[in-house]
């Protein structure tokens, strides 16, 4: 014979499960700062370059005094430095890369916030501001099962 819950139970029950799926459905926490020193020398810093597949939330800030930056994140197996390039603009090749995402133009100063799903692979992040790339504004990045 089936048991038969109350409602209380089952009021119980359902208070468990939508708070386990909210838990389950918060995304990581990347936080990374976009900027250059002195010297002019580009930078990506990030919180962390691993996390677990699903949602990640990115906090971008362009920490630059002078520059607009941007964070672009892709799929990539190679080498972070063997984007496909177009020297003539010095610009990465956007339309050669699969599943790219990010914020663009985020001007001096500005902070945004980046919500993806990433699945499991090696990705490249950086920034498409023209001579940007060439000039160190990558970083591997890892999602992991």
């Amino acid at each position: 014979m089936p048991a038969i819950l109350g409602k209380g139970t089952v009021a119980a029950l359902l208070l468990i499960l939508a708070a386990a799926t909210a838990f389950a459905a918060k995304p990581a926490s990347v936080k990374v700062e976009l900027g250059e020193d002195a010297s002019g020398q580009m930078s990506i810093t990030l919180s962390t370059d691993r996390i677990k597949a699903g949602p990640v939330e990115f906090e971008v800030a362009n920490a630059s005094k002078f520059l607009v930056h941007e964070l672009l994140i892709a799929p990539w197996e190679g080498n972070p430095t063997s984007l496909p390039y177009d020297d003539k603009v010095q610009q990465v090749k956007e339309d050669g890369l699969k599943e790219l995402q990010g914020a663009e133009d985020i001007p001096v100063g500005q902070k945004v916030t980046l919500r993806l799903a990433l699945a499991p692979g090696q990705y490249v992040v950086f920034c498409n501001q023209v001579g940007h790339y060439k000039n160190g504004m990558f970083h591997r990045f890892t999602v992991t099962r």
